[in-house]
């Protein structure tokens, strides 16, 4: 990183060393590469630095040694760290938004990491490596048009740089606070273990506050109705913190969830979907936990699918196409969600999630009337395939449904949410009768095998898009809000980062295995097993997430093997 001629400083030589930078042309920063910040036993550096004040801010490290911080690391476990790295980037979000402010041109003067959302999940911006606390910060070098501002650059580097260090010295004062995240994290991967031991798809607390402020808000709803299910179908859970928890556990199976409309059914069902992380305590959903696979499924017209067998929801198609061997750059709602669903199958997820608001209807259910009357309609319903689908996946279905009783019928199990109270019914009870004929399931006969995205000149991320550029002139977008597995766009440039190493590197191989490598690469290297120059704004995605977006991009190759 460095080259020979490095120079150290101490913070009272800072002033005097900048004052040659003065006057001077914005590329005279590159000089700052080989500088070493000694502050009082902290050393930081600068690992990237923009080319201009337009371009984004640069990226400065600063490594807290395990004698400063203080934090007895030897006590924690392996999955401990999400919740101390978690509490770290919190911690310095919070102190560095306090200096955030414009200064100059383009970014000039920017300080500070992207915000966190109430998910625990590892970031970017604080990590822990050996016994080191890791920091990574974006500094918006100070410049009015193309000349560098010295007086303000001194201030960051010499007063605010120092202030949130301090925030990171003996931290063993905060420990208290950092091990009731720890003993929460503990329990919430102690219940998602029992999930996956009875492959139960989810739990939900008594009391858990589901409904959010806004849609553009994740703070909890003030006032809201409490979830609370009736005590003959609360669950007690006696956790490692030494708490015991009540609450429902949907089991394995088909579950529907049914009510009037605004009763609080598609509330449910995110939540659900955002059990898949732990979040911090004041969210409300603490005590949510699903299965860690979990995914909600939605029509996507215009999708691409590459070389996915839908034969068991789609016989044929007009013109004669494959559906065994089903692609398209065009995809209807129906043929999207029957691919989305069987390349979940291929990875081996937990849970599917679906909303009948956001899928394709006539995937979803016929009536009894309805398939009489369509008897030579080439879609085999999802309602028909149900039971069939979880014995032979062992994936659990959940879904929203208040249109029709159809899927009623099938239900395993039965919530009906009134006011955002779940009452648990039964098909008995609802006087359910079961008059359409189940039909086979059968898992795609050949695994699809990755051979990679052909002809890509750059990849980046922008919000929560990602946007491909080939070398044939298409520019290709996809837009990350449609998986509801990513919160935060930090994941987005994540998944981006992933990509360009996996065409770099050239990976390949099935869908499961490529799931299983990402993860495996992240489990033991971390964000740099991805990229050398790691900034501060990667959020950790789910290998599972980085193939959904490869089943969606433009130019993708896929090979047929026998399973």
């Amino acid at each position: 990183m460095f080259s020979s001629d490095r120079v150290y400083l101490v913070v009272d030589e800072i002033g005097v060393f900048l004052g040659r930078f003065a006057g001077r042309g914005f590329g005279y920063y590159k000089s700052l590469r080989n500088v070493v910040f000694d502050y009082d036993g902290v050393k930081a550096y600068f690992t990237r630095i923009q080319s201009d004040p337009y371009a984004p801010p640069s990226v400065f490290q600063i490594v807290v040694p395990g004698k400063i911080h203080g934090l007895k690391l030897k006590g924690y476990g392996k999955n401990d760290y999400l919740a101390l790295s978690d509490y770290l980037y919190r911690r310095l979000y919070s102190e560095s938004v306090k200096y955030r402010r414009k200064c100059g041109s383009g970014y000039s003067c920017f300080l500070g990491v992207p915000k966190p959302s109430p998910i625990m999940i590892y970031r970017s911006g604080a990590e822990i490596v050996g016994e080191d606390i890791v920091l990574r910060i974006f500094i918006g070098l100070p410049a009015s048009g193309r000349r560098i501002l010295v007086k303000p650059l001194n201030h960051i580097l010499s007063v605010i740089i120092p202030r949130i260090i301090n925030k990171f010295r003996n931290m063993y004062r905060c420990e208290e606070e950092i091990w009731e995240r720890i003993l929460y994290l503990r329990d919430y991967l102690y219940i998602q273990k029992l999930l996956e031991e009875e492959n139960a798809v989810a739990f939900i607390a008594n009391n858990s506050v589901l409904p959010r402020e806004s849609s553009i808000s994740q703070k909890p709803l003030a006032n809201a109705v409490p979830f609370r299910v009736e005590d003959r179908f609360s669950r007690e859970i006696r956790v490692p913190s030494g708490k015991t928890v009540y609450g429902l556990i949907i089991p394995r199976g088909l579950t529907v969830i049914t009510g009037g409309g605004y009763h609080g059914k598609t509330t449910l069902l995110e939540a659900l979907q955002d059990g898949i992380y732990p979040h911090i305590p004041g969210d409300g959903r603490e005590y949510v936990v699903s299965r860690p696979r979990t995914v909600l499924v939605k029509a996507e017209d215009g999708r691409f699918i590459h070389r996915v067998d839908i034969s068991s929801f789609i016989k044929k198609i007009p013109g004669g196409g494959d559906t065994r061997d089903f692609i398209s750059r065009d995809a209807s709602g129906s043929t999207s969600m029957a691919a989305s669903i069987n390349e979940l199958v291929e990875v081996g997820v937990d849970n599917i999630l679906l909303d009948e608001d956001t899928s394709a209807t006539n995937l979803l259910y016929k009536d009894e009337y309805m398939s009489k009357l369509l008897y030579d309609d080439p879609i085999t319903t999802i309602t028909q395939l149900a039971r069939s689908f979880t014995e032979k996946t062992r994936t659990n279905l959940v879904i929203v449904s208040s249109a029709s009783s159809i899927l009623l019928s099938k239900a395993g199990f039965i919530i009906l949410m009134r006011n955002y109270k779940p009452t648990i019914r039964s098909r008995k009870e609802m006087g359910l009768v079961d008059k359409l004929p189940d039909k086979q399931y059968i898992p795609p006969r050949e695994r699809r095998v990755f051979r990679g995205i052909r002809g890509v000149k750059k990849i980046r991320a922008k919000g929560s898009k990602l946007i491909l550029k080939y070398v044939d002139g298409i520019v290709f977008e996809l837009d990350l809000k449609n998986n509801p597995r990513i919160i935060e766009n930090g994941q987005v440039k994540m998944i981006a980062t992933i990509l360009k190493w996996i065409i770099r590197e050239k990976i390949n191989g099935s869908t499961r295995e490529l799931v299983e490598t990402i993860n495996n690469v992240f489990r033991e290297k971390g964000f740099r097993g991805f990229t050398s120059m790691v900034p501060p704004d990667l959020g950790w995605v789910d290998g599972l997430d980085v193939a959904w977006t490869i089943n969606r991009l433009y130019n993708v190759v896929f090979e047929k093997r026998p399973s």
